[in-house]
């Protein structure tokens, strides 16, 4: 018990200077590439942005404990409904605009689904809240992910952050990359001019 305290003790200090991080992306566009059309990667990163908009306000505040109700499982269901519900509309304008943007050459490689199919939405949703405990779980040590359950958080320590750090980078790139052979592949084909990034 004692040295469980004394690594949550070390973790506190270098985790807190990151409570929010974009790497949580990672394993969500690895999934996306596994995964094809039945996971929506926006709607995932709605998700986790919904997630940290109470680590955004504790931050402003300039509270002690950043990582709070949403980083729980009980606020990860609660938070779950109202983010797909949004974020579907949401995302959906968001593609319409990306497309918007792009050239006719651009639009060969990067155009995508505008659609987003209530399927896809929900398990992006899933995915994207539940994910989001256990990767802050891991790193953070004001995390709680059982509350009011319990204010124990028995995954912090289990990896060093580098490693997690990096094993989310590598998905990041691993996907990226599958993505892009996929789309490669299928624009060879002439079945391409979008993709299914939505």
């Amino acid at each position: 018990m004692r040295e469980r305290k004394e690594v949550q003790e070390v973790l506190h200090a270098g985790a807190l200077e990151m409570p929010i991080t974009p790497l949580h992306l990672g394993p969500g566009v690895l999934l996306k590439a596994a995964a094809g059309s039945r996971i929506s990667l926006t709607v995932f990163a709605f998700c986790q942005f919904t997630m940290d908009l109470e680590v955004l306000t504790r931050v402003v505040l300039g509270a002690q404990q950043l990582h709070g109700f949403t980083n729980t499982i009980l606020g990860a269901t609660v938070i779950l409904m109202p983010s797909v519900l949004l974020g579907r509309p949401v995302c959906q304008l968001f593609l319409r605009w990306w497309n918007s943007r792009l050239s006719v050459a651009q639009a060969r490689w990067l155009s995508v689904d505008t659609a987003i199919p209530w399927r896809a939405a929900w398990s992006g949703g899933v995915v994207g809240v539940y994910s989001h405990v256990f990767l802050d779980a891991l790193m953070h040590p004001d995390a709680q992910p059982w509350a009011p359950l319990s204010p124990e958080n028995p995954f912090v320590g289990i990896f060093p952050i580098e490693s997690l750090n990096a094993l989310c980078w590598w998905s990041l790139a691993i996907g990226i990359v599958v993505i892009g052979i996929a789309k490669a592949w299928k624009t060879r084909k002439g079945e391409g001019g979008t993709c299914s990034d939505k």
